[in-house]
């Protein structure tokens, strides 16, 4: 019975046992092994910078490689069904009063209101096709972790990340994230 190894296992014998097998033909004394080997190197290379380049997708380890991204998304959609919601609310507004107004005031606003309602379906579209982006972004992740494994560990890259101010500037922060009111106002009697 053979013994159970883990893919990780595997592919790092695989590529010692490529390495050897590169090492044993340089040393025949064969015109023929020249093509062989040469193909051979360029396997071998070609695994080790794509497993470098695997290990500098990761980013601290566990964390999601599109995790943010993903969750900025998201906040988008939700914001932007907010926004929809909003323009709906006042477009039922100025309906409103458009129905307390004479002929020609009342369907100018009807007209506008209109183009109003038919303008709002944008959010449906973008919430649809940001949510497809997501699911294909958390595919990708799941992919990529799967090869992280495979590869092996691998070294940690430095922190290539936003240093000094430039790692403040990150944007708006998620509202799962947001402090709250109450938050801040104990903050600012924590300060006084």
């Amino acid at each position: 019975m053979e013994p159970q190894f883990n893919n990780a296992s595997r592919l790092l014998d695989a590529h010692g046992f490529l390495d050897r097998v590169i090492a044993e033909l340089r040393v025949l004394q064969s015109p023929q092994k020249d093509t062989l080997v040469s193909v051979l190197q360029y396997l071998s290379d070609h695994i080790r910078t794509t497993r470098s380049e695997i290990g500098a997708l990761r980013q601290g380890g566990n964390t999601p490689l599109f995790g943010n991204t993903a969750d900025e998304l998201e906040e988008i959609i939700t914001e932007t069904a907010r926004a929809a919601g909003s323009i709906m609310d006042a477009a039922e507004a100025i309906e409103s009063v458009a129905a307390t107004l004479g002929p020609p005031a009342n369907g100018a606003l009807m007209e506008a209101v209109t183009k109003i309602y038919e303008a709002s379906a944008f959010q449906d579209i973008t919430g649809q096709r940001i949510t497809k982006v997501v699911g294909v972004l958390l595919s990708l992740e799941v992919k990529l972790a799967s090869l992280t494994e495979a590869f092996g560990s691998l070294p940690q890259p430095p922190n290539a990340g936003p240093q000094g101010d430039e790692a403040l500037l990150n944007g708006p922060q998620l509202m799962k994230n947001a402090s709250s009111q109450s938050d801040i106002d104990a903050l600012f009697e924590t300060l006084s």
